[in-house]
């Protein structure tokens, strides 16, 4: 039986890039949750998820390249964060995992499924799934960060709920703390993008998914559930009235609440979308 312990540190990836970690076994589990952040934060948006589960389930939090404490990309140089998380459990050996992603962290979470669905145990996915298509015209890069910072936290409020914890404080530390690097370089391709819902159609049995609605988050976060769940009928559909984009931190009982359903009953769903958990 592994022992209970905290393993914290970084693996070293190709071209002397680092991927920050932390890893919490749990002694009586033998199944881990990976949780992977948002854009412009880390992994400390998940504090919530990781002090609820951390006594049933071993836990691994990250910081994705070019986030938290890992290094940035190198610039002209593509990369997927997916082979990136396909590194680190290979590292820690780890086999299979629950993976539990939020906005870019769905995206990552759903194109390691559709490359290696045999080291996943089950998917959720929260405030985005299916990416929209990339923009033929590249945006326009940032000079001024600080004033840039100020505008997105703003924009990301729009697409969340009311502030019943101090969640605002916590995002905004983080967003503080952000690079910003994604913004002042022209940022490769990290995720499968176009590529991904052909590789997700044309997967022979797909395993259990979870998508995470939070009601007040912005359309377009809907739109890529909803084809999402196109694509993967059998998912299990929660909506959290509620809550917005970063609904694991703005309700974290809820979700919480859902995650814990979901993977007690090994993701098993008889519901459509009309008849959506509630909870």
């Amino acid at each position: 039986m592994k022992k209970e312990q905290m393993i914290s540190g970084h693996i070293e990836l190709d071209q002397d890039i680092l991927l920050d970690y932390q890893y919490q076994v749990q002694g009586a589990s033998e199944e881990t949750l990976v949780f992977i952040h948002a854009h412009s934060v880390d992994r400390r948006m998940w504090k919530p998820q990781i002090e609820h589960f951390a006594s049933r389930y071993s836990i691994l939090c990250y910081d994705l390249r070019g986030y938290g404490r890992s290094s940035l990309p190198l610039n002209g140089q593509p990369f997927l964060h997916a082979e990136d998380l396909r590194a680190l459990l290979g590292h820690l050996n780890i086999d299979a995992a629950h993976l539990v992603g939020l906005s870019l962290g769905s995206f990552v979470a759903l194109d390691f499924w559709a490359l290696y669905p045999e080291h996943v145990r089950s998917v959720t996915v929260a405030s985005g799934a299916i990416p929209d298509s990339k923009p033929d015209i590249p945006p326009t890069l940032v000079t001024d960060v600080p004033r840039f910072k100020q505008e997105w936290f703003a924009r990301l409020l729009e697409g969340c709920g009311e502030d019943r914890n101090g969640y605002q404080d916590r995002l905004w530390t983080m967003i503080t703390d952000w690079k910003a690097w994604q913004c002042t370089h022209r940022e490769p391709d990290c995720i499968l993008g176009d590529a991904l819902l052909p590789k997700l159609l044309a997967m022979q049995a797909p395993g259990p998914v979870c998508v995470v609605n939070g009601a007040k988050d912005f359309k377009g976060a809907h739109r890529s559930a909803d084809r999402l769940l196109e694509c993967v009928p059998h998912a299990v559909f929660v909506d959290l009235p509620e809550a917005g984009h970063f609904s694991s931190m703005e309700t974290p009982h809820e979700f919480n609440g859902a995650l814990q359903a979901f993977l007690e009953r090994g993701g098993d769903n008889n519901d459509s979308k009309s008849d959506s958990t509630r909870l």
